[in-house]
């Protein structure tokens, strides 16, 4: 993971910035996601809620550039995440497992491929 949570909470506060409680509270959801318990629907909830974020300006709030290029970075990260869970998911469902990982999914391809060269398919 790029950014981490404890470095979220370093941002500069500034006269004018986004509110403080809104942005810990969306990118709390988003580290918890990311997390290597998180699944794909809380990965995909998370970035979908961060994506449509619109922070509020206040008073000694955090610097708005400072959010920005986190909640960017949060995104990329994300959307990898999601899109790896999503091909993951797709194989895992095709092949009918129940708790797909990489190796798993490449094993069960390999099996597939010598029965089907046995049977010259």
């Amino acid at each position: 993971m790029i950014y981490s949570e404890p470095m979220a909470r370093e941002f500069t506060v500034v006269l004018r910035g986004y509110e403080r409680k809104q942005v810990d509270a969306a990118l709390a959801r988003a580290f918890d996601a990311l997390a290597p318990d998180g699944g794909v629907a809380q990965r995909t909830a998370a970035r979908d809620a961060l994506r449509a974020a619109e922070f509020e300006v206040a008073l000694r709030g955090y610097d708005r550039l400072q959010v920005d290029e986190v909640v960017q970075g949060l995104l990329r990260e994300l959307d990898n995440v999601v899109a790896g869970d999503d091909l993951r998911s797709t194989l895992g469902s095709v092949l009918r497992m129940s708790q797909p990982d990489d190796q798993l999914i490449v094993d069960e391809v390999r099996r597939l491929r010598e029965l089907a060269d046995q049977h010259n398919l």
